[in-house]
Formats: structure tokens, sequence, C-alpha cells
């Protein structure tokens, strides 16, 4: 590995990971950066979990955040390259998916080993648009502070006026993002998906989750007991259920 690799590595990824281990690459939420999961497990179900800081957030305030998903899942297959040539999966949570969905996709257009699963939380079928309120918001008119003082509160994140100021600065890069997102009808997840649904999610419920995934990928559904920010808190019900998927191995993987 490239000292330039290196020193990208370590600003994306939270903490670098070994390459001799499996790792749980996990994205971060809209409007928030590695710290999301920080009450995650270092380890979980043989994995080390790795948490993904991209530009323009957290630490990585002063760079320039990524316009498009595409850009994203360039910079980021770049940094993964290294990392994916043992067994690794992907996690992501509501407005992650997308990004998680086209890092894929541009790992498989390059040829690259794809992850063992996705663990995709609160999201619906990729090809039936977007999912949640604030993705169809007015942005000219939405106060992105009052919504991220309100995102902190219930998540239980400590509310600090200068810190909700940058994420609401965050929460709008991403929104932004979010409105120019496609994924084509015709289009399948190249890896098994593992779509996750809450009972008391107000956000995306389970009947907008699980609808119409099945013809994108070869899915297992699991419906876990909690809310929407639940997947943040990592609550014994999704370590349990981490614990039992990471260790599912009988995946066939594509060798690059």
């Amino acid at each position: 590995m490239s000292a330039a690799v290196n020193a990208s590595a370590r600003r994306w990824l939270m903490p670098p990971p070994s390459v001799d281990t499996p790792i749980l690459f996990c994205f971060p939420y809209a409007g928030a950066g590695a710290s999301s999961y920080r009450q995650w497990p270092r380890q979980i179900g043989g994995h080390q979990v790795c948490a993904l800081q991209p530009p323009g957030r957290e630490n990585r305030m002063r760079e320039e955040p990524h316009r498009t998903h595409a850009a994203f899942a360039t910079d980021l297959a770049d940094v993964l390259e290294p990392f994916v040539r043992g067994e690794y999966s992907f996690a992501a949570h509501c407005g992650g998916v997308p990004f998680a969905l086209d890092t894929i996709a541009e790992l498989d257009r390059r040829g690259l080993p794809l992850p063992t699963r996705l663990i995709s939380s609160s999201w619906g079928a990729p090809d039936r648009g977007l999912y949640g309120r604030l993705n169809f918001a007015d942005l000219a008119t939405l106060d992105l502070v009052a919504e991220t003082t309100a995102l902190f509160e219930r998540s239980g994140s400590p509310v600090r006026a200068d810190f909700v100021e940058l994420a609401a600065r965050v929460l709008r890069t991403d929104l932004e993002v979010q409105r120019g997102y496609r994924f084509e009808p015709s289009r399948r997840v190249p890896c098994p998906v593992i779509v996750v649904a809450w009972t008391r999610d107000d956000v995306v419920p389970p009947e907008t989750v699980f609808p119409g995934w099945a013809d994108r990928a070869e899915v297992t559904e699991e419906l876990l007991d909690g809310e929407h920010l639940d997947f943040l808190h990592c609550p014994d019900v999704l370590r349990e259920a981490l614990g039992r998927w990471l260790k599912t191995n009988d995946v066939v993987r594509k060798d690059g």
C-alpha cells in the first residue's frame, strides 16, 4: 500500500482496519459522520467495525464534500481497494444506503471482490425513489438547525449550538445530494442484501421498507423491535442479529 493510500485510508477509515480480519464498513447516517457509530462495539460477529468518515464532516469539515453519489463511490472505492481482498461487509442506515449501493456498483465496475452482504436498515427498494420526510421537504424553507437539534435530542447526543450548526450544514449537503439519486429499475444489486426494518420506525416504517427489494437483489428480510434511530445505538437486538448475519458465510462472492 502506498503512502498516499495510507494517508487517505487514515482519513476515511475509523479506525483503519487490519486486512487480516473480516471487516464491517459502516456508512454514516445523513447529517452525521463516523461518530454516529460510536456506540457500536469495536468487533462483532468476527468482524472489525470500521466507520467511514467522508470529507466535509466532523474532523474532515474543512474538506469539500462530495456533490454526487458517484463521486463519493469513486473516492471511497480508491481507498477500499487494498481492504477488499478478504471477507468484508457493508452496513448502512436510511440515507446512507444509496451511498453504499453506489459504492458496490463502483467496486463491481472495477472487477473487485464485492461485499459478502449489505446490511440495509430503514430504506426501501432503491428503484422506488427516496424515503423519509426530509428527502421531500422544501430546502428553501426548512429549518435545518431545528431539525438537527431534534435529531440530536432524539438520539440522546449532547446538543451544542456550535456543533448543531455544523451538523445542519452537513445535513443540507446530504439532502441536496440525495435529491439527485436515481437507481435504474433494470439494475440489480450484485451482492446479497439483508433488509432491516424497525417495528416502531416512524420515518421509514416496515410497510415501506420491504416491498420491492426482492426485485432488486437476493434479499433476507429482518424486522427488529425498535425505533428509527435505534440502529445508531446498536441495541442488544441488533447486536444479536449482526452476530448471526456476519457469521453466515454461505454466500458466493465475486473474486477479482
